[in-house]
C-alpha cells in the first residue's frame, strides 16, 4: 500500500523513503494509506472514514473487501475502475457491480 499510494519505498519499520517529502517516519505517511491499513488489520467491524482517501486507494478497498466485510462512508465519487465489482449501498441496501451502477446510486448521496 505503501510503495502504490504513497510511491514511496519503505526503509525500516519507523522510516519511509517518499519522493516528494524525503525520508519521513510513518507517523507522516498520506491519511489514506493510515485509513487502508486500519481497514486492513482492524477487527471490530467499525465504519471506516474513505473520504480520506484519494482514488489511488480504490483498489485496495476493493481488495480489502473481497478479503472480509469492511464497511465505509465515503463522501465522494471515488474512481473504483472499469472491472466488475460488488458493493452494497447501505443508504439504499442495493447491490452495485460496476461504476456506472455505483454512480448513478451514490450520486443521490454526495
Amino acid at each position: 500500500m505503501i510503495k502504490d499510494v504513497d510511491k514511496s519505498t519503505v526503509v525500516s519499520c519507523r522510516l519511509i523513503d517518499s519522493p516528494v517529502l524525503g525520508p519521513i517516519s510513518v507517523k507522516e505517511l498520506s491519511g489514506g494509506v493510515k485509513t487502508l491499513i486500519i481497514m486492513a488489520f482492524d477487527e471490530s467491524g467499525k465504519i471506516f472514514n474513505a473520504s480520506a482517501c484519494g482514488d489511488n486507494c480504490a483498489k485496495w478497498i476493493l481488495k480489502i473487501g473481497k478479503q472480509k466485510d469492511l464497511t465505509i462512508n465515503l463522501r465522494h465519487i471515488m474512481e473504483f475502475g472499469e472491472k466488475e465489482f460488488e458493493a452494497k449501498i447501505l443508504n439504499t441496501g442495493e447491490m452495485v457491480h460496476n461504476m456506472s451502477e455505483f454512480v448513478e446510486i451514490a450520486g443521490r448521496y454526495v
